[in-house]
This record gives C-alpha cells, structure tokens and sequence, in this order.
C-alpha cells in the first residue's frame, strides 16, 4: 500500500541560538597581524568566533573549549602557537594498525594546516594538532583550524572506537539522553526509515529525479534535525549519505545505496541507538546562519518553488508535498535561526503532519509565502548563494525527468 502521509514529532534535539559574530574584531585581528602583533591579533580571532567564553593571557596559560566530543586547547610553547583535540587511544594489536592505516588515509592530507601526531607515554594517543611559528600566524589560518579540526575529530573519534576497538582520549562532555527523551527518539528512529523504505518504493516507481532527491535529503536531515545523533551509528549515516544523497552519484547506486542503510538503521538496537545518542554542547556553532536571504533563497520567488507549484498543480502533489517536508526539514537541520524563523518553521510541519500530499503541498505553499512576507525584507538578496547544499540542482530539475 503506497504512503499516503509523513508525520511530524517535535525534535527531540534541543535547539542551539548561535551567538551573533562581531567581524569588527576579525578585522582588527587582520590589522593586529599585519603589524606584528601576533598574540593581540590571535586574542581578536577568539573574542570574534567564541564571543560567550572568557579568553585568558594565552602568553601565560592555556585555554580550552568543547566542540561537541572534541576537546581543544591552544597554548604558547616558546615561539609557537600550538592547538591540539585529543583523539583516540589505539589498541596493540592488528585493529591499531588498521586504525592508523584510517587516520593517515582518511585525516592526513599534504598541504593540511593540521595534522595527526602520536603521543603517550606507550605512543599510542593520537590527537591532531597544528603549531606555527607565532611570526606565521594570520587570522584565516587560525579560523580555519578552530572551525576544521575539532570537526574531524568528532567526525572520527566514535568510527576509530567502534571499528577498530580504540579509546577515547579526554573527551568532551555529552549529556546522555533521559529515558522520556530516549523513548521518543526511538519511536521517530523507527517511524522514520519505516517510512523511507515506502518512500524508496515510490521513488523507483516514478524514476523521477526530482523526486530522488528530495528523498534522499530527507532521509538524512529529517534524522539530524529531530535526533541528537552522533557516535558510530551517526558516522554510518554520514557516511552512507555521503553516496546517496549525492546528486553526482549514479541514481541507481544512490537507490541502492539508502535501501541498505535504512535496512542497516532499522536493525540497530536500542542499547546501539542509546549509545550513539547524546546532547552535545558546541562553543562554535555547528550551524550555519539562518538568515532572511537563506530562507528566500530556498522558499522564496525561483525556480524552485516555480517548480514545486507546477507540479502542486498539475495533478503531482506527492511530490510537492515531499519536495516542501524535505527542504523544511533540510533549512531546521543546516542552520541556526532566531527562535521566530525556527518556531515558524516547526509550526509549518506540524500543520501538515499526517494530512494528504494535496493537503500538504497547498498547506505548506501558503505557509511558505507567509514566512517570506513576515521575515524577509524586500531588499534582501533572493539569490543567496548559500541556499544550495540540499537540493544541488534540484530546482533547475524537470519534475519528471527520467534517471
């Protein structure tokens, strides 16, 4: 029996406000350097990206903050400018050996600003972690490390625990979730790749890729906007998303790719979900931001939603419906908004949750327009070009355009 509906739970991830960034500061780091004034100019590039944590004289201490499972210190070792993330312990036998064979493969690149590096009293800690003469330092250096490398190692601390039986190292702190909480986010967990299973069966029905991705989109965002996910079942997902939500991968590949991961997903175990799940707190924002231009650029006037009207109204509204769902869900996962823009969009799903593709697509149309009206100024950009990661080129896509 085809789907008929998709249904909305209120997230159990807990919604991060990202503090508003003073690029004043970043430009005075630019000047500082430009001067000669390395530490002053390394103080302005923390006061810019950390503007809620209290930086010290780093001349004369150390200073650390948590990114997600990632813990970073930057310190002063004589005349370099040292920031490490601790990773893992590896283990002794053969499964170390495949760990670093990962590490050197997968995290180790030429040309990288940061870098794996053994250490312990037994060599077998890894951290990653990047020095430069403080003479060198400049502003997008820095950036780009703070941003970049505690990302990797949260992105690989649980794979190298869970394939390869390594430890972790000084970890962040991540709040497990409450058995309430728990509970809910196995019922959406279970729903969810219930429903993409039936979503697929369509998708090969209609061979649309319009249809293809905007499923794919939302068999990945609509986990990683309600579920506090991360450990070794987030890393599978990653990683199998990184194929089947790849508008440059072969269709079929991509069909393929998802029918085994929700198979995958719907195997794990409640004691495997409860270990992979987990309220992480994040001094940077994992989150873009979410702006009036970002909204237009994806809900606003264009081709996208000229699209998505046509084929509301030419008897296609399954996949209006979903097309709409899936980018909701997308703009709620990727970015962080002012609690009205985010309120408004929850409220949206929550009115068309369980109602018929028709109903859904007039409804979310409607609501759309009224997010435009209410939150985007008139001369705001419209062709934001950051409003491109989930749809690739889905807008420029026939709604029935063969695979």
């Amino acid at each position: 029996m085809a789907i008929t509906s998709l249904t909305y739970e209120p997230p159990v991830r807990r919604s991060s406000t990202r503090p508003s960034l003073d690029y004043d500061l970043l430009e005075a780091a630019v000047t500082l350097a430009d001067e000669g004034r390395p530490l002053e100019s390394l103080l302005k590039v923390f006061e810019h990206l950390l503007p809620t944590e209290k930086v010290p004289d780093l001349s004369k201490s150390a200073f650390s903050f948590t990114q997600g499972s990632s813990k970073v210190t930057t310190r002063i070792e004589n005349d370099d400018l040292v920031i490490t993330v601790p990773l893992v312990k590896v283990p002794s036998d053969g499964r170390g050996i495949a760990a670093l064979r990962h590490v050197l493969t997968q995290i180790s690149a030429t040309g990288q600003l940061y870098q794996p590096r053994l250490g312990g009293e037994a060599r077998d800690e890894i951290r990653l972690e990047f020095r430069d003469r403080l003479s060198r330092l400049h502003p997008a250096k820095i950036l780009e490390v703070l941003r970049a490398m505690p990302a990797e190692a949260d992105n690989n601390d649980d794979f190298l625990t869970g394939q390869f039986g390594a430890q972790p190292v000084d970890r962040g702190a991540i709040t497990p979730l409450d058995d309430a909480e728990l509970a809910r986010a196995e019922a959406i967990w279970r729903s969810h790749w219930n429903d993409v299973e039936e979503l697929l069966k369509e998708c090969q029905r209609k061979r649309s890729m319009f249809f293809l991705n905007e499923m794919t989109a939302y068999a990945l965002h609509r986990v990683s906007f309600s579920l506090p996910l991360g450990g070794f079942i987030g890393w599978k997902l990653g990683d199998a998303a990184a194929t089947f939500n790849d508008s440059d991968v072969d269709p079929t590949k991509r069909e393929t790719t998802l029918a085994k991961c929700a198979k995958e997903m719907k195997a794990v175990s409640s004691e495997d979900l409860r270990k992979s799940m987990g309220h992480a707190s994040y001094a940077i924002s994992p989150h873009a931001d979410g702006t009036g231009s970002v909204l237009s650029g994806y809900i606003g006037p264009g081709n996208y939603t000229e699209t998505i009207d046509r084929l509301r109204t030419t008897g296609k509204p399954f996949e209006a419906a979903l097309a709409l769902i899936s980018t909701y869900n997308f703009l709620l996962s990727r970015y962080s908004w002012p609690e009205p823009i985010e309120t408004k969009l929850k409220a949206g799903l929550e009115a068309a949750s369980g109602k018929p593709w028709k109903e859904v697509a007039n409804i979310l149309v409607e609501h759309s327009k009224a997010m435009i009206e209410e939150f985007v100024d008139e001369d705001e950009d419209e062709d934001d070009d950051e409003a491109s990661d989930e749809n690739g080129d889905d807008e420029d896509s026939e709604e029935d355009g063969d695979e």
